[in-house]
């Protein structure tokens, strides 16, 4: 599980559902959020974001997305399985890993030392109170 840990600048509501806006350290992280969770968030609040490492998908450095969450970052590790291999990847100090197939590390041509875009969806992210 990555974990990261941010400060809420902005909640944006329409009806059911809360765009959270977290900075960490400088950089500005999305939640999509239910209104019904039983979590109550407000702006100022420190929290902890979450997500799965295979919720984070790698591009390189000039791929165009359409996700906010995308960040470019040194990769640290490759540990390859047979079918998968998990990436760590430096974000300000902070290990992100993901996992992805090897098929997808040959095609992107991945190497430790190398800078990548990581992208994890806005409601993939999930948010604890610190």
């Amino acid at each position: 599980m990555n974990i990261l840990k941010g400060t809420i600048v902005s909640i944006k509501q329409s009806e059911s559902l809360m765009l959270v806006f977290m900075d960490v350290e400088g950089e500005l992280f999305n939640s999509l959020l239910l209104e019904g969770d039983k979590n109550h968030f407000e702006v100022g609040m420190n929290v902890h974001l979450l997500f799965k490492e295979t919720e984070v998908t790698l591009a390189t450095t000039s791929s165009a997305l359409s996700e906010r969450n995308a960040f470019c970052s040194k990769i640290t590790n490759i540990e390859n399985g047979k079918i998968l291999s998990n990436i760590t990847l430096d974000f300000l100090g902070n290990d992100i890993n993901a996992i992805i197939t090897k098929g997808a590390l040959h095609g992107l041509k991945c190497k430790v030392g190398d800078e990548f875009l990581w992208v994890v969806k806005a409601n993939e992210v999930t948010l604890q109170p610190e």
